[in-house]
């Protein structure tokens, strides 16, 4: 039987990389609404500053452990698996992927204006620290139950 980069420890990878978006969604989650907050004149400047650096590295560290998983899953799962017996699941992966490299700029984006403006007075900012803050929670929304309904499908 062929083996890929790290195989032996691709389960252990794959619950890092799971218990890592488990963070992500909640961070991302609590901070649209902190956003949401802003935009209705409630202000908990450090809070949101708190949740965008908690959503810096939980989004870093599910990344990263996402492409370490990668050539255990692209060869086990997705060659020997889904490409022939779920098609829509190798789709959704591909589009779930894109998605997570989107984010990032908006992760990042959002992390330096959380650092840098003052929601309160900065009001032109906050339109487009809102749009961050929003896309990213909708892609790692999208991304985590994407996850869950592949490694459902068939997991490594």
């Amino acid at each position: 039987m062929e083996q890929t980069f790290l195989q032996p420890h691709a389960k252990w990878i794959v619950l890092v990389h799971a218990a890592a978006a488990i963070v992500l969604v909640g961070a991302s989650t609590h901070n649209f609404l902190v956003t949401l907050g802003y935009l209705r004149g409630r202000y908990k400047a450090r809070l949101g500053r708190i949740y965008a650096a908690i959503i810096l590295w939980a989004y870093g560290i599910t990344f990263v452990f996402g492409s370490l998983a990668y050539p255990t899953y692209r060869y086990f799962v997705r060659g020997l698996y889904l490409d022939r017996y779920a098609t829509w699941a190798s789709n959704l992966f591909d589009i779930k992927e894109n998605f997570a490299a989107l984010g990032l700029p908006l992760v990042i984006g959002a992390f330096v204006l959380s650092r840098t403006m003052n929601p309160q007075e900065d009001r032109p900012l906050l339109s487009g620290y809102a749009v961050m803050v929003f896309g990213t929670t909708a892609i790692v929304w999208f991304n985590v139950i994407s996850g869950l309904l592949i490694t459902m499908t068939k997991g490594v």
